[in-house]
């Protein structure tokens, strides 16, 4: 209780507004002009690797540069939200060539649970949003359904629930 209303207090009667946002098959100028229109004050990366080939705009130290110096927009990467390369390496390997599996994406639901929401992420949350009223998780996938980052979106307004979820 003491955590969710410091959190409320520093935002006073603003609600945050938590967005997410995946990269996969968009352009640079898709991706950039969704996170301006949307008003996004900070990108929290929450990949487990942020340099990857498929990455292209979107590796770690471009990001950074883009977002803040073109867009005035805040980045940090927090490699704590992010699954064990275990745990992904697992999930992938069972969806093989499938798009999609529920059973593969029930059993990773599980197991992310399990491993990532377990750790204390919400007084870490709090610290990296701490003055920001609108912020965005950032991932590959190109939509939040079966990615970690909408995990995390929830697992957030679950104990701060005047957060407001948006994907992008």
């Amino acid at each position: 209780m003491v955590i969710l209303m410091s959190f409320t207090k520093c935002l006073g009667d603003a609600k945050m507004k938590v967005f997410t946002i995946g990269f996969q098959d968009r352009s640079a100028e898709s991706f950039f002009l969704t996170l301006k229109k949307a008003g996004i004050q900070k990108v929290i990366d929450v990949r487990r690797k942020n340099t990857s080939q498929m990455a292209g705009y979107a590796k770690g130290p471009d990001l950074k540069f883009f977002l803040e110096n073109c867009f005035g927009i805040a980045y940090e990467r927090i490699f704590e939200f992010a699954p064990s390369e275990e745990l992904l390496n697992e999930y992938r390997n069972r969806l093989g060539k499938k798009k999609k599996d529920n059973t593969a994406w029930a059993d990773y639901v599980e197991r992310f649970r399990a491993e990532v929401l377990s750790r204390p992420l919400i007084e870490r949350f709090q610290k990296v949003t701490d003055g920001f009223k609108a912020v965005c998780l950032l991932c590959y996938e190109k939509t939040a359904n079966h990615c970690h980052r909408r995990l995390l979106a929830e697992h957030f307004k679950t104990h701060l629930p005047d957060l407001e979820i948006q994907h992008l």
